[in-house]
C-alpha cells in the first residue's frame, strides 16, 4: 500500500508497548483502508490519531504484540488503491 500524501510505501513499525502498527496520513486512504482490513482480510486493529495526523484525518492502526509483523507488512503490500 502506499500513502496517497507521501507517495511512500506504508511500512510496518513497531511499538515496544503495543507491538506492530501502521501510520496512514489522509482521511481517505485510513477509511479505504479500513474497509479492506475489515472485509478482505478480517484483521483486528485498534486506532488511535496523533496531534500531527488529525489535520488530514490520517490515523494509526496498532495490530498488538500477538500480530506477526511480516504477515502483516504482506497484506499491506497486496493492497493497491488507485
Amino acid at each position: 500500500m502506499i500513502d496517497s500524501k507521501t507517495g511512500k510505501k506504508i511500512t510496518v513499525l513497531i511499538s515496544e508497548k503495543y507491538g506492530p502498527y501502521i501510520r496512514v496520513s489522509t482521511y481517505d486512504a485510513a477509511g479505504a483502508l479500513e474497509d479492506v482490513l475489515d472485509d478482505h482480510y478480517y484483521v483486528l486493529y485498534w486506532k488511535s490519531t496523533p496531534e500531527e495526523l488529525k489535520a488530514e484525518g490520517g490515523n494509526e492502526y496498532y495490530f498488538g504484540n500477538a500480530a506477526d509483523p511480516t504477515k502483516v507488512q504482506s497484506i499491506l503490500d497486496e493492497i493497491i488503491f488507485d
